[in-house]
């Protein structure tokens, strides 16, 4: 007998629906262009939601973080290693400041490597090391501006181009 393929339910979409106000599937289908049952099946991870669906969700719950989440878990997300923490302001500023602190001994050395324009053979573990520290630093700055895009105070295009607009 075939084992069969659990899916994880995404709980991001239903945190979101509840966030945004809608304390059941059949209110939030007053907002969202899906039915109450469809809802429920994206919710249950019953049905896989397309990225056309999760660009509804984000747009009509007002939680732009929403694509965030949906793109750590689709492929390409996983692919290229987006991954998305739930960390509160406070630990989220404390460890980019930290990062920033640590940065130019980085930005240093990636400046040695840099000099000739070739990666030799002696600078790869350093090279591969800067790279994995410019992720997490990555991944802390956008942190921040989940926290920002969850709470209405950054700009909706802030993980777009990197810059928040005024």
């Amino acid at each position: 007998m075939p084992a069969t393929a659990t899916k994880n339910a995404p709980a991001y979409l239903r945190e979101a629906r509840l966030s945004a106000g809608y304390v059941n599937r059949g209110t939030a289908a007053t907002r969202v262009p899906f039915s109450p049952e469809t809802i429920g099946r994206h919710e249950r991870g019953d049905v896989s939601m397309e990225p056309s669906d999760a660009v509804i969700y984000a747009r009509c719950y007002d939680r732009p973080g929403l694509l965030r989440r949906y793109c750590a878990e689709c492929p390409v997300g996983q692919q290229i290693g987006r991954k998305v923490n739930d960390r509160d302001l406070p630990f989220a500023t404390l460890r980019v400041r930290r990062l920033i602190d640590d940065g130019q001994a980085v930005a240093n050395r990636l400046e040695q490597i840099a000099f000739d324009g070739v990666i030799d053979p002696t600078e790869r573990a350093d090279f591969a090391d800067a790279l994995e520290f410019l992720r997490r630093l990555e991944d802390s700055i956008t942190d921040i501006i989940m926290i920002g895009l969850e709470n209405g105070t950054a700009a909706p295009g802030a993980t777009e181009g990197g810059h928040a607009q005024k």
